[in-house]
């Protein structure tokens, strides 16, 4: 609901959560203290699916797919834009900590040649989110794995460095 209407009111959620909004204040204060919860929960999913998907110790190409699927599934469940709590300086620190573990791993892909070299460093980084976004949310008949098919195809064909071939070969 808040995907849809990001101002939408406690009561018109405590509505479609089938509870009073009297229900929704005995657990959050404040609009601003729900808010709160939903992006740390959409917060802490993101965490899990960076640290599920292995992108330390993994291979690439299925640690990046993955990744991806995981990411999906947590944009589908919580599609809330996570930059409204930006302001919040442990969610920022929590935030910046998931970011860079990605950028890190999109860096390993590049130094094992999955990835094109010639590329600048920024372009990788924020191309794969948009490609995300765009499966979890325009693709949703198709299952996370069935989406992550599509984005990472997408993305190596892209930024691959041999046009998908090796990721396929790899099993990505």
């Amino acid at each position: 609901m808040l995907a849809a209407d990001p101002g939408a009111s406690v009561a018109s959620i405590a509505a479609e959560a089938g509870v009073d909004r009297r229900t929704v204040y005995r657990r959050f204060a404040s609009r601003e203290e729900l808010l709160a919860a939903i992006h740390t929960s959409r917060l802490t999913a993101i965490e899990r699916a960076i640290e599920d998907a292995r992108l330390r110790d993994a291979p690439v190409a299925v640690a990046l797919h993955r990744y991806v699927e995981n990411i999906i599934a947590v944009n589908r469940a919580w599609p809330v834009d996570l930059a409204r709590m930006l302001a919040d300086d442990a969610v920022h620190a929590r935030r910046d900590a998931a970011v860079a573990e990605v950028e890190t791993f999109l860096q390993r892909a590049t130094d094992e040649g999955l990835l094109r070299r010639e590329l600048p460093r920024e372009w990788a980084g924020p191309l794969l989110p948009e490609l995300m976004s765009l499966a979890a949310h325009t693709r949703a008949h198709l299952s996370p794995g069935q989406a992550a098919d599509l984005v990472v195809d997408t993305f190596l064909r892209g930024v691959g460095a041999s046009g998908g071939g090796e990721a396929d070969r790899d099993g990505g």
